[in-house]
């Protein structure tokens, strides 16, 4: 892995999370390197290609672009929708770059593939063409822009639904003169993570990205992310453990990986939501309330908050309990099929914590299911008579 690929395999770790992210994955058919970095979580695969391309000037600026094309943009082309076909036509396995584990990808039927290639050594005056090339949208970033774009979408699903805009708003037909992806950016975040379907040729300011960023409700935003970075770490430091083998309970090892992922698939700012309930809930803001809760977020997934540290040197009887509740809260929000639960201890500064992970996906929910956990939820008392409380969050407050 030369520098420049390490530049991006580090930010794509950042913000995709480790176990997600691949560097220099190898195709089993030649032996021979996929693609740069390959970013894999169901349904998303994301195709990475890197090329760091030095052009020495010759003082023929028509020269010096077609020399930059061919190497760092059409080599680029190639190997995308190589390693795309290779994905694809599946006649080949995919390795990790050690060769010791094997790539797993989403079912061909639901797979959602993104093409990306970055130039390291573009100068400002180098074309970055992004589009249809003949076999599906690819999307070119250099060294600038990379690392903001990840840095601001820093989650799996804020960055494919800047890709997915993008795509539909030029294959629309539609035109956007700018300068820099960042200041595309700026546009997008301003109004509202969409492009303009409505205007034809928009020309955006160069200085876009640099009065975004320095808007107070754009600082009120970022400080306001902090708190969110918990689910990160909650989410790596969990998924740590148990490829390590030192999760001193483990229920089921798919389980635990379903519940990463849909946990990971939480945009930032439904993590600002859920993470403020969790805190409020374990006593960061004063003492607990109660002892179980469901939060319910934007993306249509139910979470379950269990408080129990009385049952810590019992995990098993204590993920049994979070089960039942996980259950009931299948049955008290109806309308959402996945259930994730977290126990916890009390928060206490400076404290260690045992979590406990539950995971439930029950698409189907029918009449003798609503009988059953009624009786359940009648006879342990859980969620019975639940008290409804909202709160109001605003993605850029003022």
């Amino acid at each position: 892995m030369n520098i420049s690929e390490k530049i991006v395999s580090d930010v794509c770790k950042n913000s995709f999370l480790s176990f997600w992210s691949f560097p220099n994955t190898i195709r089993t058919d030649n032996n021979k390197e996929l693609t740069d970095i390959l970013i894999v979580n169901d349904p998303y695969v994301i195709i990475i290609s890197v090329k760091e391309i030095n052009i020495n000037p010759s003082g023929n600026r028509e020269i010096d672009i077609r020399r930059w094309e061919k190497n760092a943009i059409k080599k680029s082309y190639k190997q995308i929708y190589g390693a795309e076909r290779a994905i694809r036509n599946s006649h080949t396995d995919v390795l990790t770059s050690d060769k010791k584990y094997e790539i797993k990808f989403p079912d061909s039927d639901k797979m959602k593939v993104y093409r990306i290639g970055i130039s390291f050594g573009r100068r400002e005056s180098f074309p970055l063409p992004f589009g249809d090339q003949g076999k599906g949208f690819i999307h070119f970033f250099d060294q600038q822009s990379f690392p903001i774009l990840l840095n601001e979408l820093d989650t799996i699903t804020d960055f494919v639904k800047y890709l997915d805009e993008k795509e539909k708003f030029f294959d629309l037909g539609k035109n956007a003169y700018f300068s820099s992806e960042e200041d595309l950016l700026a546009i997008y975040l301003h109004r509202g993570r969409w492009f303009p379907k409505t205007i034809d040729n928009t020309l955006i300011n160069r200085d876009s990205w640099e009065e975004l960023i320095q808007k107070p409700e754009y600082k009120n935003r970022k400080q306001q992310e902090e708190n969110s970075k918990f689910w990160d770490r909650f989410i790596e430091e969990f998924y740590r453990d148990m490829s390590k083998g030192e999760l001193l309970f483990t229920n089921d090892f798919h389980e635990v990986e379903q519940a990463l992922r849909v946990m990971a698939k939480e945009s930032r700012f439904n993590r600002m939501i859920l993470v403020d309930a969790f805190f409020d809930f374990v006593g960061v803001y004063g003492e607990p309330k109660s002892q179980a809760r469901i939060a319910t977020s934007p993306s249509g997934v139910t979470y379950v908050f269990l408080l129990d540290e009385y049952r810590e040197n019992d995990r098993k009887q204590r993920y049994m309990d979070l089960t039942l509740r996980c259950l009931a809260a299948r049955n008290v929000i109806r309308k959402n099929n996945e259930v994730v639960g977290i126990a916890s201890s009390k928060y206490i500064n400076g404290g260690g914590h045992a979590y406990d992970l539950c995971y439930l996906y029950r698409p189907e929910w029918n009449e003798e299911d609503i009988k059953n956990c009624n009786q359940m939820q009648k006879e342990l008392g859980y969620f019975v008579k639940p008290e409804y409380k909202g709160k109001h969050f605003d993605e850029y407050p003022k």
